[in-house]
C-alpha cells in the first residue's frame, strides 16, 4: 500500500499537530497543578515525541497486518478458480489438446497451398518452354520447304539447329555453315528478316550474323552491316519472299 507523498505528509503532519497539541494540554494541567516550567517543558517533548513514536510503530504493524490479510485473501480466492481445480497433469494436457486443435487443421492447408503453387509454377513453365519449342518447329519446317531443293539433307538439318541456336540465344559460334545453291543473296535476305520478324528474338544486328554465320560460303563477300541493310529489300522478288506470318507451316 503506497500512499502518495502529499497524502504522506498530510498523515504524518496531522499526527506530529494532534500530538504537540496532546503536549500543549499536558504542560498546561501540570502547571495547573504548580509544577515549574522545566517539568512542564519536559514532559511536553516526551508526550510529543512518544505520540509520534506510537504512532509510526502502530502504522508499520497496521500496514503489514493489512498486506498479510489481504494476500491470504487474494490466495484462497485464486484457489477457489476453476482452473485451480482441476490438476496440473490434466491442466497441461487440456492446453496441449487446444494447441493441437489449432495448430494441426493449419499444416495441410498450408502445405497443399505450397504445392498448389508449386504445381502452377511448374505448369507455367511448362506451358512457356511448349509454346517456345512449337514456334520453333514451325520455323524449322518452313526452312526445310524453302530449302529443300537448295540443299542437301544434311545441310537441312544443320539449318535447323542453327535455327534453333537463334531462337534460344545460345552462343553463335556453335553455329555451323550451310551450303546452299541456286538462291541469290536477296533470297537469304528475305530468309533471315522472315526468322527475325517470327522470333524477334534479337535486333536485326543478330538476324545478319545469324546469316553470315550460316550460310557463310554464299554471303563470303558482303559485310554483316550490308546484310542488315538489305533484308527486306524488293519484298516480293526472289524464290523466297518476305512472309510477315508463317504459323500456318
Amino acid at each position: 500500500m503506497k500512499i502518495k507523498y502529499f497524502e504522506y505528509i498530510t498523515v504524518y503532519l496531522s499526527v506530529f499537530l494532534v500530538c504537540v497539541f496532546v503536549g500543549v494540554i499536558g504542560r498546561l494541567v501540570l502547571l495547573e497543578k504548580g509544577a515549574d516550567e522545566y517539568t512542564a517543558g519536559v514532559f511536553f517533548w516526551i508526550s510529543t515525541g512518544f505520540g509520534i513514536l506510537m504512532f509510526a510503530i502502530l502504522s508499520l504493524f497496521l500496514n503489514d497486518l493489512a498486506e498479510r490479510l489481504l494476500n491470504r485473501f487474494l490466495s484462497a480466492k485464486k484457489n477457489e478458480s476453476p482452473e485451480s481445480r482441476i490438476p496440473n497433469e490434466d491442466l497441461e494436457k487440456i492446453e496441449e489438446e487446444l494447441q493441437d486443435a489449432l495448430i494441426k487443421p493449419e499444416m495441410p492447408e498450408n502445405r497443399n497451398a505450397a504445392i498448389d503453387i508449386q504445381q502452377l509454377r511448374e505448369q507455367q513453365q511448362n506451358t512457356i518452354k511448349n509454346q517456345k519449342q512449337a514456334r520453333i518447329d514451325i520455323a524449322i519446317r518452313y526452312a526445310q520447304q524453302e530449302f529443300a531443293l537448295y540443299a542437301s539433307d544434311d545441310d537441312l538439318k544443320q539449318l535447323g539447329r542453327n535455327i534453333i541456336i537463334y531462337a534460344e540465344g545460345i552462343n553463335f559460334e556453335k553455329i555451323k555453315p550451310v551450303k546452299v545453291k541456286d538462291l541469290s543473296n536477296l533470297d537469304l535476305y528475305h530468309f533471315g528478316w522472315n526468322i527475325w520478324n517470327f522470333f524477334k528474338v534479337s535486333r536485326q544486328d543478330g538476324a545478319a550474323q545469324f546469316l553470315k554465320l550460316t550460310f557463310a560460303d554464299a554471303l563470303k563477300d558482303v559485310e554483316q552491316n550490308s546484310i542488315k541493310t538489305h533484308l527486306k529489300d524488293d519484298e516480293q522478288k526472289g524464290l523466297i519472299k518476305i512472309m510477315e506470318d508463317f504459323t500456318d507451316f
